[in-house]
């Protein structure tokens, strides 16, 4: 039986992600590497582990050893949560934010703060704080942090910082990212991040009452050379919010093609992202099998978009 939290491989697609939400009758929702929840049927997914040794379906749950320390690493105060089976999770603290920092975890639960453990780090260094099981990830109370942060000589000091995380299925999913100071993959969160002042009065400042939108995109018309197929840039551009949002990508792309070609253009670049490049195969593709449209393509030049995009050259009419 599929859960929250387990990790899928689709059926009919190379791709996997997790278990985000329950949809009822049969229905899931899978949050994929590019962060967005994809709806499927149940049967059309398959249940994969998350050790990757052969032949160990049931690991014995143990500490890992205190990952050693990096030179390099970016700057703040993070916490992980590191997956040890298909349902084991351990939740590590790291400081490379401050000289020293002192911390106090609290758990939320019924609106009372119920202390847990006070931990003192030094920079780039890390500490296991808890164990939790992702069977019980519905029952996980709220975390709140206390942080005071030391520096032995500076000219102001930093101010204590106060941190709330609640955990919900999608935002917690989607925070499975390389984490550095484990040299794996884990849910990670940076907890120094606060709020400033100036953003604050720019806030205040901010009329919410009519917000701008572009006008939508025109697809008929002459396409601009350079199509960003993002979800966030297609409703900047005025579309509707899609519940299949590769659907949407797919459709801007193919009317932006046929424009293109309507209007002789000679080559469009089309942005989609890396993610698990399910959208960059779709569109090539698309392309391998349309060349009364697209004479030729290939993935536009790396060191401008990073290998997430698509360089297509049109076919003469």
């Amino acid at each position: 039986m599929i859960k929250l939290g387990d990790k899928v491989r689709f059926v009919n697609e190379n791709m996997e992600g997790f278990v985000t939400s329950l949809k009822g009758k049969g229905l899931i929702g899978v949050t994929v590497d590019s962060d967005f929840e994809i709806p499927v049927l149940e049967s059309q997914v398959v249940k994969i582990g998350f050790d990757e040794k052969a032949g160990n379906n049931q690991p014995e749950v143990q500490v890992s050893e205190k990952p050693r320390k990096l030179s390099t690493q970016p700057m703040g105060v993070f916490i992980a949560f590191e997956r040890i089976n298909d349902q084991d999770i351990q939740a590590w603290i790291h400081n490379n934010f401050t000289e020293k920092i002192l911390l106090a975890i609290y758990r939320k639960e019924q609106g009372v703060f119920k202390f847990i453990k006070q931990i003192q780090l030094d920079k780039e260094e890390t500490e296991l704080f808890g164990k939790y099981r992702m069977d019980d990830f519905q029952n996980w109370s709220t975390l709140y942090f206390q942080l005071i942060a030391i520096e032995f000589t500076t000219v102001k000091p930093v101010q204590p910082i106060s941190r709330e995380f609640s955990f919900n299925a999608k935002t917690f999913h989607a925070s499975l990212k390389h984490c550095f100071f484990l040299s794996k993959q884990a849910y990670t969160f940076r907890i120094d991040e606060s709020l400033a002042l100036p953003q604050l009065e720019q806030l205040k400042q901010k009329d919410f009452s009519e917000p701008k939108q572009e006008p939508k995109m025109d697809l008929k018309a002459r396409p601009e050379e350079l199509i960003d197929l993002h979800y966030p840039a297609l409703l900047a551009k005025g579309f509707q919010p899609a519940k299949d949002i590769v659907g949407l990508q797919m459709e801007v792309f193919t009317q932006c093609m046929e424009a293109a070609h309507v209007h002789h253009m000679k080559r469009i670049v089309f942005i989609h992202g890396i993610g698990n490049q399910y959208l960059r195969n779709k569109i090539q593709t698309w392309l391998g099998k349309h060349k009364e449209l697209a004479k030729s393509f290939r993935d536009a030049d790396p060191i401008q978009f990073g290998g997430g995009a698509t360089e297509v050259f049109l076919t003469e009419n």
